[in-house]
């Protein structure tokens, strides 16, 4: 059965988990790019989460340096985009992209420190991550602030094992590109959905032992970033591996919440992917994800 969303005001007294959400309107670009809604969604996801009466606190994030983005990224290239004279993921030179790009990946990082220090699950609505390579841009993303946000954890936080749970539809390559090329693979475990055939056959017995998937990839993780794409829906237009139904979207971030609970660990929780037009039942799947979220 689909479970039903709480479209009214809900208080407190509901003993419902404070969500930290790390966000800044400066990671937003608000005009359309393109075939991708990624730069504008943060602040509809954010507003959305709000009216459904969530307990959302706002937490302040910083724009990171060229050298702090340089740790996973050829420093040239960092250059190149954040000037406007390279193509970004959205294959265009756009100067409100580039001013947005410090600011996503400002937004991950400062929710993964504070998860890593604070031990609590963290929000950090920002996508256009994964298939950012060490020096090029794909797929509509330019920066990988998963990769980024790992690095700086470890070199300023002393952080000794980051997992990155990639559940977007798509495969991390870029992810994996930087891991290889920064040689990074000892301090970061990386699962990525789109790298498995998942598809309706066969996502009821995968989403059965996602919990198990867990505990034996991440079970020795300080912290998770979890991508919580959405493209992975059956009625995305890009939707290559997953395939699952609206309740089996639930069922994933619930799966991933509970269990992550269970071992300690705390979850930095992005947007990542979604395609579904009109914007607004993309807002509605990520809106499951809080609603997963609250219920684990």
């Amino acid at each position: 059965m689909k479970p039903k969303l709480k479209t009214t005001a809900i208080t407190m007294s509901d003993e419902l988990k404070e969500m930290p959400v790390f966000y800044n309107k400066n990671q937003c670009v608000n005009h359309d790019l393109g075939y991708s809604p990624s730069a504008k969604k943060p602040k509809l996801v954010v507003q959305a989460w709000k009216q459904m009466g969530y307990p959302i606190t706002i937490h302040k994030i910083r724009a990171l340096s060229i050298e702090e983005i340089a740790v996973a990224h050829d420093l040239n290239y960092v250059k190149g985009i954040l000037n406007a004279k390279l193509n970004n993921g959205f294959g265009n030179k756009s100067q409100d992209v580039a001013k947005s790009l410090q600011w996503t990946t400002g937004s991950f990082f400062c929710a993964a420190v504070y998860a890593y220090l604070q031990k609590r699950n963290t929000f950090s609505p920002t996508s256009g991550f994964h298939h950012a390579g060490y020096n090029f841009a794909n797929g509509f993303c330019t920066f990988n602030g998963l990769a980024i946000a790992a690095i700086l954890l470890r070199k300023q936080h002393k952080a000794q094992r980051i997992g990155i749970l990639d559940l977007d539809a798509h495969a991390g390559d870029g992810t994996e590109h930087i891991i290889d090329k920064t040689n990074c693979r000892d301090f970061i475990t990386h699962y990525s959905l789109g790298y498995h055939d998942i598809q309706k056959h066969n996502n009821v017995e995968w989403l059965e032992n996602l919990p198990v998937l867990i505990k034996q990839h991440f079970a020795h993780c300080d912290v998770l970033f979890y991508q919580a794409g959405v493209d992975c829906h059956e009625d995305d237009p890009e939707v290559y591996s997953g395939h699952f139904t609206t309740a089996q979207m639930y069922t994933r971030d619930k799966h991933v919440y509970a269990t992550c609970n269970e071992l300690k660990i705390p979850v930095v929780t992005n947007l990542a992917g979604g395609y579904q037009k009109p914007l607004q039942k993309i807002i509605d799947l990520h809106n499951m994800t809080a609603k997963a979220f609250q219920d684990s």
